[in-house]
Order: structure tokens, then C-alpha cells, then sequence
């Protein structure tokens, strides 16, 4: 009998990447893949996964409240964490929230089977990146907000008081990529809403020009 991977990852190129991926490399298993937080939770009412690939950054909720809402209705899910997000606040709510494993998608494919491997069969995964952030001092690089050129640009854009629809004529990309950033900046800055994210960001200097 074929097993099941859900894979919630809000870019459809890296999703479809992941999906081809796991299915040529792992006997037995068939992947669905969606593009956000509500659709992975519509799909678990009538299917039950053997495992959940989640990103972190999703386009209409993070993937700290998609483990959260899951979690509540199924315990039992076996959710591997799949993400660029670095951010030790991050890595601690989802071991908090009970999933069990976390690998960066700077990961080589044969992590990323091992991984996907060890969660199904009942075991943890935790990669090495992210056992390093966990045990570094506070003090150390590893915990620092590390922010893009693009989130540098787009985080001071914010504080300016634009809207995404202002930003995105701005930098000439669309709403719903300045969303996605803007809703991944609030998961790195471990901020509720943008009042605090700007807050934040100003009280560490991100925003001196």
C-alpha cells in the first residue's frame, strides 16, 4: 500500500521539485502537494498522511499556526519541517508544537531522504544547521535576524507605510510576493503584527539608512 506526503510549500516550482523528488527516490509513496495553510488543513479531513513536508512561509497563515491547527485535530501527525527560515524562536515553537523533525532547504538530497525516512518510520530529524542554532549561545551570529537584500528593501518600504499593492509598483513584482515577505518577516522578527515588527526592526537598526 503506497503511503502519503502532504507537502504545504507556497511556491509551486519548489513544491512540484520536492514532490518528483521524493517519489523517484522513495519506494511506495505518493505526494500531494498544495500552496497554503487552508488547503493543507481542507486535505486532512479525508486523507490521513504519513507525513507533512511544512514551510514555514505560507501566503495566508505561518507554519507555526498550520502545526498548531493540525496538531489540535490530529496528535498524531508526523510533521517534517521544511524551510529557509534560520531563526532559533522558530525552531523552538515548532519542537514546542510537537513535530518531528527540522531541515533546511539548503539541504542535499540525501539529508533530505534520510530525513523524510527517519520522520515516517517514527524517529526524529533535526539536521545539523539546526542542531548548531539550538546549542549556540545567544550572543552568537546563529540567533541574529539574517535578512535579504529583497526583505532589507521591502521591511523599510513597510515602516514608510506603503501597502503591498504600493510596494509591489515599486519594485515591479506582484502583491502577493511583497505578502509572502511580509508575512515571513513577521515569523523572523517573532512579531504578532507589523506595529511590532517595525518596533523591532527600528530598535535593532534595520531601518538607519
Amino acid at each position: 500500500m503506497n503511503r502519503k506526503a502532504l507537502i504545504v510549500e507556497d511556491h509551486p516550482i519548489v513544491s512540484k521539485s520536492i514532490s518528483d523528488f521524493i517519489q523517484s527516490s522513495i519506494r511506495n509513496i505518493e505526494c500531494h502537494p498544495v500552496t497554503n495553510g487552508r488547503d493543507g488543513l481542507a486535505y486532512l479531513n479525508g486523507n490521513k498522511p504519513d507525513i507533512i513536508l511544512l514551510d514555514i512561509n505560507l501566503p495566508d497563515m505561518n507554519g507555526i499556526e498550520f502545526c498548531q491547527q493540525a496538531k489540535s485535530r490530529f496528535p498524531g501527525l508526523k510533521i517534517l519541517v521544511f524551510t529557509s527560515i534560520e531563526q532559533r524562536h522558530v525552531i523552538e515553537q515548532m519542537m514546542q508544537m510537537g513535530v518531528q523533525g527540522f531541515i533546511l532547504k539548503s539541504a542535499d538530497t540525501e539529508e533530505i531522504t534520510e530525513a523524510i525516512q527517519q520522520v515516517i518510520n517514527n524517529s526524529t530529524y533535526y539536521s545539523k544547521n539546526v542542531t548548531d542554532i539550538l546549542h549556540s549561545n545567544a550572543s552568537q551570529s546563529t540567533d541574529k535576524i539574517l535578512l535579504t537584500r529583497r526583505e532589507t528593501e521591502i521591511l523599510r518600504l513597510i515602516a514608510d507605510g506603503l501597502t503591498n499593492q504600493d510596494i509591489a509598483e515599486k519594485l515591479f513584482i506582484s502583491a502577493w510576493t511583497v505578502d509572502s515577505h511580509r508575512k515571513n518577516l513577521l515569523v523572523k522578527f517573532n512579531a504578532r503584527n507589523t506595529a511590532i515588527l517595525i518596533k523591532t526592526a527600528a530598535g535593532m537598526g534595520l531601518l538607519d539608512y
